[in-house]
Formats: structure tokens, C-alpha cells, sequence
């Protein structure tokens, strides 16, 4: 059943940002998912907190973190800790619909604990999201920082290195942290807890 759940790439590829084990439980494969989305989300919100980091500092930060969570878990579960790269997967047929539902809600709820995690860090009180929509000029930069975020990680998942995923989405993610106006978000497990006002980066 659980070999079901995705079909492998071909032979050819490699498996970045497929897991090595798809007979591995499912369980565990989604909890790698929920624990890196957490810790990433530590990094995205706390390098932009306690005025110690600047721009670049914090856009470092948080491109290393991601690149150290694809390496340490990615043989595991995959290392997306983003649903749109694992719905793209379903889409492409490359896996299946429960393993798809599986991701998508550990991811949304490992982002949650981590922004839980660093309000209680920073001491900083917990506020709603302002449920303000974004502008056209945000709009546009996410789109832009989405698609290149996906274009990086299904090129890269050609490569006939697995250490080209992490380092080039990493890579990818640093500069494209500094030069859109929203940060390239690019995430939905932790763009809507982004816009509360005590987690601005």
C-alpha cells in the first residue's frame, strides 16, 4: 500500500526532493515534514526579530537553514516543508493523493508550532493575522518567487547529484529574499502566519 503512494522518478533522475524510502510509514515520512516546516519557520520569523540581524544577515539565515534541513531530512520524507512543491508532485503524478493530504497538514502544522515556538522564545504576545489582502505589487512578487522557487526544484530534481537540490534552492532563496518586496514567502504552510504584526520580519 505504501509503495502506492508515489511513484519513482525515472531511472535516470535523481530523487531530490523524493524520499529514499518509499516504503518507509507514513507517519514518519509526515512528521520529517511537520519537524523541518517548524524549524524553518523558527528561522524565517526569528531572524527578523530582536534587531540583531540585517537584511542580508537574516536572508542568510534562513537560505542555510533551509539548505541543513533538505540534507538532514530529505532522505526521509522528501525535504519539500512546502505544500506547493508537494501538490505540484501529485499533479505530476509523482505521488499520491493521501501521502499528498498526509504533507500538506503536517507541514501547515509544523509551521504553526514554529511560530508558537518563537513567540514564546522572544516573549513577543501572540497576535491574529491582520487579514489585510495583499497588493498588487506583493501579488506580483510572490508569483514571481513561487515560480522560480518551482522552476529550481523541478530542474533540480534532474540532476544527477542530490546535492544539487538543497544548495540550489538555498541558493535561489537567498537572493530572492533580498531582491522582492515580500521576502519571497513563496510558502503557504507559513505565508498566512507572516502576516500577523508580531511576526514581521
Amino acid at each position: 500500500m505504501e509503495s502506492s503512494l508515489l511513484k519513482l522518478v525515472p531511472p535516470r533522475a535523481s530523487r531530490c526532493f523524493v524520499e529514499d524510502d518509499v516504503s518507509a510509514p507514513l507517519v514518519r515520512r509526515s512528521l520529517a515534514e511537520a519537524v523541518g516546516t517548524m524549524l524553518l519557520m523558527v528561522a524565517v520569523l526569528g531572524a527578523g526579530i530582536g534587531g540583531k540581524a540585517t537584511p542580508i544577515s537574516s536572508a542568510m539565515a534562513i537560505s542555510e537553514t533551509l539548505i541543513g534541513l533538505i540534507l538532514a531530512l530529505g532522505s526521509v520524507s522528501g525535504g519539500h516543508f512546502n505544500p506547493v512543491i508537494t501538490v505540484l508532485q501529485w499533479r505530476a503524478g509523482q505521488r499520491g493523493l493521501e501521502c499528498t493530504t498526509w504533507y500538506v497538514a503536517a507541514q501547515i502544522l509544523g509551521g504553526t508550532a514554529g511560530a508558537v515556538l518563537v513567540d514564546l522564545m522572544f516573549a513577543v504576545p501572540p497576535s491574529p493575522p491582520t487579514g489585510e489582502l495583499p497588493n498588487a505589487a506583493a501579488v506580483v512578487s510572490e508569483a514571481l518567487s513561487t515560480f522560480g522557487l518551482m522552476m529550481v526544484v523541478f530542474c533540480s530534481s534532474r540532476s544527477t547529484s542530490k546535492m544539487t537540490g538543497p544548495f540550489a534552492v538555498g541558493l535561489w532563496l537567498l537572493g530572492a529574499i533580498i531582491a522582492t518586496p515580500t521576502g519571497s514567502i513563496a510558502n503557504p504552510a507559513v505565508a498566512s502566519l507572516l502576516m500577523s504584526p508580531s511576526s514581521a520580519r
